[in-house]
């Protein structure tokens, strides 16, 4: 059985485009993830933050408890469905550079997948409820 997206996507976590960018890093980090998946009120995908927005801003000296998301999200992500093959998704993120990808269902945020989830089922068994194995035979036969 090959692993998808949906097998070893973080739950949904977001942010709404109006939560300050501190709020959004302090999020990230809690989570330890690389970006936000920035939503609207219909769960639909509208930007992704990542480390290097918040970095940019930092570096602008913007105050990062006064702007918002919308201000230095990414617009329009690139995003993989929950049935993406866990082959796709890391080339699709080697390819462009990702760190993340917003995962969809239905045109809907359910999740996201970072390269460090991808790469912490390979080497974890107890990460998820496929074993180190079938994930590695599922990126070779996917």
């Amino acid at each position: 059985m090959a692993i998808r997206a949906k097998h070893i996507m973080s739950g949904k976590i977001s942010v709404a485009a109006n939560t300050a960018v501190k709020d959004v890093a302090h999020k990230m980090i809690t989570h330890g993830l690389p970006g936000m998946p920035v939503v609207n009120e219909n769960m639909e995908v509208i930007g992704v933050v990542t480390e290097f927005n918040v970095l940019g801003a930092v570096r602008e000296g913007m105050d990062l408890g006064k702007i918002t998301a919308s201000r230095i999200m990414t617009p329009n992500p690139a995003t993989a469905e929950v049935n993406t093959s866990t082959n796709d998704l890391i080339q699709t993120m080697l390819l462009n550079n990702y760190t993340m990808l917003p995962i969809l269902n239905n045109g809907k945020y359910a999740g996201v997948v970072s390269r460090f989830s991808i790469m912490d089922a390979l080497v974890s068994p107890d990460y998820s409820v496929f074993s180190a194995k079938e994930l590695k035979e599922s990126l070779v036969g996917a």
